[in-house]
Formats: structure tokens, sequence, C-alpha cells
């Protein structure tokens, strides 16, 4: 057996009503509350959670609901601006990964010298401890609240942004599913398809462990059995439960495994076309899976297991989890999403640029098998 390293610090508070332990937990590892930034967006406000921070932690809190679907570099300077004068004590993110993402970064961002753009892509990026993070996710799909990832979208070089660093995991993380109640049918389907595909992308992977695959099959059971339901009945509290336990294991599979060409793909359509990070990846997951085809055999027909498909045929398997998608609302082609023809040769060359984060996948593709993949998808 191979060499195994797991790693992850977080406190999880996992359960429905668990956002009013928030406190506790907080008091429990005795991080100092004098000022506590609540970084979010404005529907975490207009939903109500953020009140929920404010009655059980009084004038201390600070909101800064600034935070955009997507964000780019420049508004993440902005909010570390922002924070930085209030000179928190902690910090508190509330709302999906992208509320997670950026305080991730503002935390780390106010203990450690330097521009944003120096710690773009560097591993390790971080060299010192950022200010206590503790993360209320509101979506079930990103996993940010266990993962050491935080990204941004680079607008004048067309791209994503990845920071990495041991660093960025939360302190605590309150997984609350009754906060995924007020998600809409879009984003349930797309965060929950961003989960889904951390788990397969962590499976495939050639870094995949013991541990990192027990927490993506359970993952694929979940998401598989559970998302249908909570995306045709958005008050159904178990099926949001069940998802959410699944997106946590998504992101625990992918600390371990990482992701893969999927995400690589889907983030460069997001930033094209300025699409949802899970819809982006809805359109290439299928795709890939086929493009792996023989070299991920073995593992695809777990994931067909834990779908409960019936057949061990591979391709059947990759049909079956195109129905689901398409159930869930992804479009049937690339061109549905604006994708023209024209572009084929900057996504590829943009693809191409993070070759070197390809050393793991089960086929390494060229530029001629990223253009089959799009093409099957026109």
């Amino acid at each position: 057996m191979k060499l195994i390293r797991h790693f992850m610090p977080t406190r999880v508070v996992f359960g429905r009503k668990a956002i009013h332990r928030l406190k506790e937990e907080i008091e429990y590892l005795s991080l100092n509350l004098s000022r506590v930034a609540v970084i979010c967006g404005k529907s975490a406000v207009s939903n109500g959670y953020v009140n929920l921070i404010e009655t059980a932690l009084g004038e201390r809190v600070k909101v800064f609901d600034m935070v955009e679907s997507d964000p780019s570099v420049e508004i993440a300077k902005r909010i570390i601006e922002e924070v930085k004068s209030f000179e928190p004590t902690i910090v508190i993110a509330v709302g999906g990964g992208s509320s997670i993402d950026i305080s991730k970064i503002v935390s780390c961002m106010l203990r450690n010298e330097g521009e944003i753009e120096e710690f773009i892509g560097v591993p390790e990026c971080f060299k010192e401890p950022g200010i206590p993070l503790v993360a209320v996710p509101t979506t079930a799909g990103s996993g940010s609240e266990v993962t050491p990832y935080a990204v941004l979208t680079d607008e004048r070089n067309w791209r994503k942004a990845p920071l990495i660093s041991h660093y960025m995991f939360p302190v605590i993380s309150i997984d609350d599913p009754e906060l995924t109640l007020t998600m809409p049918q879009a984003v349930t389907a797309n965060t929950g398809i961003d989960a889904l595909t951390h788990a397969i992308e962590a499976l495939v992977s050639k870094r995949s462990t013991p541990i990192s695959q027990l927490y993506s099959l359970e993952s694929i059971r979940l998401i598989y059995k559970y998302l249908p339901r909570a995306y045709g009945n958005p008050k159904d509290i178990e099926a949001r439960e069940k998802v959410m336990l699944g997106s946590l294991f998504g992101g625990l599979a992918i600390t371990d495994a990482g992701a893969g060409l999927v995400h690589t793909m889907a983030h460069v359509l997001g930033v094209m076309y300025k699409l949802p990070h899970g819809l982006s990846n809805a359109m290439f997951l299928v795709p890939v899976l086929r493009y792996y085809g023989l070299a991920a055999e073995k593992e695809i027909r777990k994931i067909g297991k834990s779908m409960g498909c019936s057949s061990e045929n591979i391709y059947q398997i990759i049909d079956d989890l195109e129905k689901f998608l398409l159930f869930l609302g992804k479009p049937n082609t690339l061109k549905d999403v604006g994708f023209s023809d024209n572009d084929i040769s900057s996504f590829i060359s943009l693809v191409m640029e993070r070759r070197h984060l390809m050393g793991n996948l089960p086929r390494v593709p060229t530029e001629r098998d990223i253009r089959e993949i799009i093409r099957s998808e026109l």
C-alpha cells in the first residue's frame, strides 16, 4: 500500500440547528471574540442568517456583505482593505463557496505580507497562520469549509486563480442543513452537481487513498439518491441534510485526492461565459468520464455501484449519470450555454495552460483530446 497522508484540522459541527451552537463552539476553542468580521453576500443578510450570528454574538459583530458570485481578484482586494481597518480577532464566513473562499483569503492576508497576485498558484502559498476562521456554509456543494483551497477569478487574464495553503482550513465549520432550505432550485442543482463532481474526480485521481475513496463513494451515494428530492421539493429537510453531508464528504475527498480535468475545463468555461461553477462541471462530467473510459474502468464501476446501477458496463453507468444531470436541468449542448465554435482554440489554450495539474489523471489529454471532448458536446 502506498503512503497515506490525511490532514483535516477543521472541527465540523453538523446537523439541524447547529447554527445555534456557534458561540458555544467558538468559546470551546477559546477563540477571541472581541471583534467579529462576518463576510458574506447580500442573500445571507436577506435570508436572516447573519442576524442569527449578530443575535448570538452581539455588538462585537461587523458585517461585510460585499461578496459576489465567482469573486474576482479585485473584489477580494477591496474586501481585504475594508476588513483590515476593522482589525478583527476572528472571521466568520456565511454563504456558499464564494463567501468561504474570500474569507479564507482575507483571514490569511491579514497576517501575511504581499499582494494576492504573489500567492496565486504557489504551493503552500502562505507562511503564517491567518486570523481564526469559522465557516457557516449555506449551500451544499463547494465543500470549501473543509478544504485548503480558495479560487478567485482573474478577469485580466481570463482564468481562475487558485490559492492553496493548509492555513486556509477553517478552525470550525458549522454545517446546518436548515440554512440550505432557501436555495433556489437552480442553485440546489448546480451546487449539488459541484459536490458530486468533487467526489467523482477525487475517486478517479491517482492521488486517491483508501480514506478519500470512502468519502467519495459515500458522497456519490448520498447525492445521487437525495439531490433529485431536494431539487424537486426544496423544503424536504431530510434530502437537504443528506445532500449537505454528501457535499461535506466531497470536500474531504478532494482535500486528499484533488480535482481533475472536469474542474479544469469547467473553470475555463465559467470564466469565458460567466456560468455558475456547478453548471460548468455538469457540461463536462460525462464527456470526460467517457474520455477516460477503460483507463478508469474500475473506478467507474465503483461509481455505478454507489449510484445503485444494476449494470457493470461502464458506458451504461455513464449514460445513467447523463440522465441524472439532464433531470437536474443540465443543458443538452455547449451551444445552449452560448459556446461558439470560434472560441474552441482559445478554450483549448486556456485548458492546456493548466497541464501541470493533470499528472494525477487516469488519462492525460492532448490538445486534440480536448477538442474532441468539446465537439462531442456541441
